[in-house]
């Protein structure tokens, strides 16, 4: 049994069109670490959360279609089951996927300087 990665693919070509929409790429980079002081400073919870906010609705604005994509990739449901959710199921839902899926992809893209 081969595999050749076409769920990965399809992550990828699904983030990556994320990362291209005005304005996201300025958004993401509200979660790098501030210096202060010499030392690497993390958001705070509540500025995380209101970043994540803020990615979640430009996406939605952006393209609604990739939002539902997002989802969908993230919760394993079919396009119809996305299109039956709830407002507050969905948002949630969209919160999930950006943090694990959409994040991850861009906290893995950072340089490391040889540290990973």
């Amino acid at each position: 049994m081969s595999n050749n990665r076409n769920e990965l693919a399809e992550k990828m070509e699904i983030v990556g069109r994320i990362f291209e929409i005005d304005g996201m790429p300025e958004l993401l980079r509200k979660f790098e670490a501030k210096e202060e002081g010499g030392k690497k400073v993390p958001l705070s919870v509540v500025k995380f959360n209101a970043v994540v906010i803020q990615v979640s609705a430009l996406l939605l604005q952006a393209d609604k279609t990739l939002a539902d994509k997002v989802i969908a990739m993230s919760t394993k449901k079919t396009d119809a089951e996305v299109q039956k959710m709830e407002d507050g199921d969905y948002a949630a839902a969209l919160r999930t996927a950006i943090i694990t899926d959409v994040l991850g992809f861009f906290v893995s893209s950072q340089p490391s300087a040889g540290k990973r």
